[in-house]
């Protein structure tokens, strides 16, 4: 008898503030949340000692009489829900009744706060979780909180801060989010006494993400255009193609306001840029949805960045198209029917081949144009490809200037000019886009060409590579192999893809099965056939070097064009990167 007690307050309060007050930047979270929920538009935050030594947040909302500045300060008192069934359609930032006393318990706490009809402000003092004073005071309209020491009653607590550094990083990232959530609010953001940010309210995430980030970050950034579907309304700015960053900072989901953390959105995203990313490196995005509160259960931890779908795979779809649908619109732009050109470097007579994207972007991908209609080819072309004809009946609309191939650099790359600066071509990875995509046509339906060998041959693999060649040998068939199974391990071969004419069968099958198998216990048996045409495809576009006749360099640019993703190899990696006359006048000292 006599085991089982109830905690004192004070206790109970540090146990709850071990939920709430991760880190310094959970109490900045905190506090500018409700902050926004007091209808601020102005908001300033100040930390000093990487967050512990003070965190002050002041803001022009409605403010406080005594009363609500008192009853704040009790656990679970809320002025934001009233009953359990207000759970279920939470609309506010904040709405446990926690933050406040859990935060009071562990620091050196007060609350300085008014409104706008009072003479005067109250101003609350509490250490340690423990009431110290309550006075009137002269202050504006609005709510000032200090937060000093903290942790200094739980030392345990802050040996498991991390470092100044990290914690100053947390600290920013806290502050960058909520900015980023609330664009038409005013932020003031100050560490150390000196100015972080100076954020204006500004009409858009568009504007906001310019004032954070800079004129030419946002430039490299797609609009979504905001759709609704099943109820969910997305909208927000992602990367172009190509245009990636080494880890995940950048990246940033928001539910009715709320900054959020969804595998969901995550794998959304994954799927709208398979093919686009580099392994390693990720887009930017900003996305924001909107969606009935009922569907989304943001009561899952005290810190409330995880939340919870009543249809999660409706919410990644949602995503997921959303996001395509800005990369397919910037596609679109590019096949707009401007008609720059091609131009040889020996600029004779009828040596012009026209084609039809106009170009990328003024970052590091150029948007160059499509060609409106395939060129004669040589025999000796470098890639086989038939694309489809396209329409050349526009006309070249005026003030779109020229491309000019200027030529090889050390046989790997193509140079070209054009009006916006200089373009080089990675023509290793270009090669690697065309016949993947090739092959892509063969496995969607389409035909890739054979050539047949001499005589019929007759091969046995290892066990392994048997199965692998067996289980995939729809994908072969349809990317150009004339391939059957013999009996036992054997297998009959009869053709190969015209682009591996000469090579020797046997080696062609090991190095395809080779590639299916590496990482293949990881992937679903009908993503592994694409991946297997992926990797063929890029062991097999490696061989050469480059090519160094005019011709075959001009039609290789205008094969590329003709892709769907023209501006990656099949593994992510840029094709085509753009140097703006503006950039190399600024190396250069022009300006």
């Amino acid at each position: 008898m006599g085991k089982i007690r109830v905690l004192p307050e004070v206790v109970a309060s540090q146990v709850a503030a071990g939920e709430v007050v991760e880190r310094p930047a959970s109490v900045v979270k905190e506090l500018m949340e409700n902050s926004l929920d007091a209808g601020a538009r102005q908001i300033e935050v100040e930390v000093r000692g990487a967050g512990t030594s003070l965190l002050r947040v002041t803001d022009d909302g409605a403010g406080m009489d005594r009363e609500d500045a008192l009853m704040a300060l009790e656990r679970h008192a809320t002025s934001k829900i009233g009953t359990a069934a207000d759970l279920a359609a939470v609309l506010t930032m904040g709405f446990r009744g926690e933050a406040l006393p859990s935060i009071a318990s562990v620091s050196e706490f007060s609350l300085r706060t008014k409104t706008a009809d009072a003479p005067a402000g109250t101003e609350a003092v509490v250490r340690g979780g423990k009431l110290v004073a309550v006075r009137d005071v002269g202050c504006s309209t609005g709510t000032t909180i200090e937060v000093k020491s903290l942790f200094f009653n739980v030392p345990a607590r802050r040996k498991f801060l991390r470092s100044s550094a990290t914690e100053i990083s947390h600290l920013d990232r806290a502050v960058e989010t909520v900015a980023l959530a609330f664009p038409s609010v005013a932020w003031h953001y100050l560490r150390d006494g000196r100015t972080v940010w100076r954020l204006t309210s500004v009409p858009s995430a568009e504007a906001r993400v310019a004032e954070l980030y800079g004129v030419e970050a946002r430039r490299e950034l797609l609009e979504i255009s905001e759709a609704e579907a099943d109820g969910i309304r997305v909208a927000g700015l992602v990367s172009r193609p190509g245009v990636t960053r080494a880890d995940r900072s950048r990246q940033f989901f928001f539910i009715n306001g709320r900054a959020v953390e969804s595998g969901f959105l995550a794998a959304g995203i994954r799927e709208a840029y398979r093919q686009m990313l580099e392994p390693g490196r990720h887009p930017s995005v900003f996305l924001y949805l909107a969606m009935d509160p009922r569907a989304v259960d943001c009561n899952v931890h005290p810190a409330k960045r995880e939340v919870r779908f009543r249809n999660g795979a409706m919410v990644r779809e949602a995503v997921r198209r959303a996001v395509e649908g800005a990369l397919r619109e910037a596609r679109a732009e590019w096949l707009r029917p401007a008609r720059p050109h091609i131009v040889s470097r020996i600029e004779t007579p009828g040596e012009v081949t026209v084609v039809s994207r106009p170009a990328v972007s003024a970052g590091h991908q150029p948007e160059l144009p499509r060609a409106s209609a395939p060129e004669a080819r040589p025999a000796e072309m470098v890639v086989p490809l038939s694309p489809p004809p396209l329409s050349s009946s526009s006309a070249p609309r005026s003030g779109i200037g020229e491309f000019r191939l200027i030529g090889p650099l050390s046989r790997r790359y193509l140079l070209l000019e054009g009006t916006e600066g200089l373009v080089m071509l990675d023509q290793r990875a270009a090669r690697q886009r065309i016949l993947f995509e090739r092959l892509q046509s063969g496995v969607d339906g389409g035909a890739v060409a054979s050539q047949r060998l001499l005589s019929p041959e007759v091969l046995e693999l290892g066990p392994r590579e048997h199965e692998v060649v067996a289980a995939n040998l729809p994908v072969l068939v349809s990317s150009g192999f004339a391939v059957e199974i013999f009996g036992g391990r054997s297998l009959k071969v009869e053709a190969l893809p015209d682009f591996l004419a000469g090579r020797d069968p046997r080696r062609v099958l090991e190095d395809f099965a080779a590639e299916c198998l590496e990482g293949s216990a990881s992937r679903a048996r009908g993503a592994l056939a694409d991946d297997a045409v992926r990797r063929a495809v890029a062991r097999l576009a490696m061989e050469p070097e480059g090519v160094t006749d005019e011709r075959e360099q001009r039609a290789l640019v205008t094969q590329l064009l003709n892709c769907e993703l023209p501006y990656c190899d099949p593994e992510g990696r840029p094709v085509m990167l753009q140097f703006s006359w503006r950039e190399l006048d600024r190396k250069f000292g022009r300006g």
